[in-house]
């Protein structure tokens, strides 16, 4: 489906209205796009779809918070990506905290990601424990500074330095031991 600002706009109304015909086409329209960023964060495609759904609940009922004449999409993400914040935090607990300790850098891996299906790399993110896969998409993916993923996660920024050091020697580990072109 196709949609265009002004008709995105007329969505938002509607939804502003609690229209229930406007909440079903908005959710139809974003929700490919809001359960490829929480299935990136949750691991678990049953999980991302809760998360989904309780983002979607958190956007009908906040809808008055969204300013029109903005991008919507920007909005969507952050509320997706905070309900998956939210879960996490409430249903385990991230690794421990601990201070940054010096690695060596053992290799990039540029051009490597380009043979990898997208398959392969959520495969590689859900091997990663919660709190590395976390900080891993809220640095790399969604561009958060390590202040901003320390403050949502409630870590220090040592933690959140640490946990994302510790997600690319994962990734690094899982592509050297199984896959061949990589060796």
């Amino acid at each position: 489906m196709e949609t265009n600002d002004v008709q995105l706009e007329e969505i938002l109304d509607g939804c502003r209205q609690n229209k229930r015909a406007s909440q079903q086409r908005l959710y139809a329209h974003f929700y490919n796009y809001a359960m490829t960023i929480a299935r990136r964060y949750m691991g678990n495609t049953e999980i991302a779809e809760e998360v989904v759904n309780d983002s979607f609940f958190k956007v009908f009922t906040k809808i008055h918070l969204f300013l029109g004449g903005q991008p919507f999409k920007p909005w969507l993400r952050r509320v997706i990506v905070n309900t998956a914040i939210d879960r996490l935090r409430a249903n385990m607990n991230l690794a421990p905290e601990t201070e940054l300790q010096a690695w060596h850098d053992s290799g990039s891996l540029t051009g490597i990601e380009e043979e990898l299906t997208r398959e392969q790399i959520w495969a590689m993110l859900d091997r990663l424990p919660p709190a590395y896969r976390t900080v891993f998409n809220l640095a790399v993916v969604d561009c958060f500074s390590h202040e901003e993923i320390a403050a949502a996660l409630q870590i220090s920024v040592g933690a959140s330095k640490s946990n994302l050091s510790r997600a690319r020697q994962h990734l690094r580990t899982i592509l050297k031991t199984e896959f061949e072109f990589f060796n």
